[in-house]
């Protein structure tokens, strides 16, 4: 397991991690897409949505679960992060019997994006 130093942009600690690949602009005609994370076989995107960026993860068949949503593009990044952490026991292939794990990170993860941090003055 690599060290990371807690200075890095959660984006710099998912590209140097082994089996994550992270694809800047994937799509041209789809200027909304900052990046394309392919973590083993789950594939998660990151897109600025105006008001901030989102990241959701492609479950199968179309569906795609969000991980963060309005947040920072570091908070995105984060959130996926995050996700990769807590899935990386369930096995990396595409089965009935694995949807129900990867659906309740991706709960968990949006539950922890879904508010803002209060920090004290």
């Amino acid at each position: 397991m690599a060290a990371f130093s807690i200075d890095q942009s959660a984006r710099s600690r998912l590209t140097a991690m082994r089996g994550v690949t992270v694809i800047a602009h994937p799509s041209p005609r789809n200027p909304a897409t900052l990046a394309m994370v392919i973590a083993g076989v789950r594939c998660i995107d990151v897109r600025h949505d105006g008001d901030g960026f989102r990241a959701t993860i492609h479950v199968r068949d179309g569906e795609w679960l969000p991980l963060a949503d309005g947040v920072t593009e570091d908070a995105a990044f984060a959130a996926i992060l995050a996700f990769v952490s807590v899935v990386a026991s369930v096995p990396q292939s595409y089965a009935p019997e694995h949807d129900a794990a990867e659906r309740a990170a991706a709960a968990e993860v949006f539950a922890s994006f879904a508010f803002p941090l209060l920090v004290a003055a």
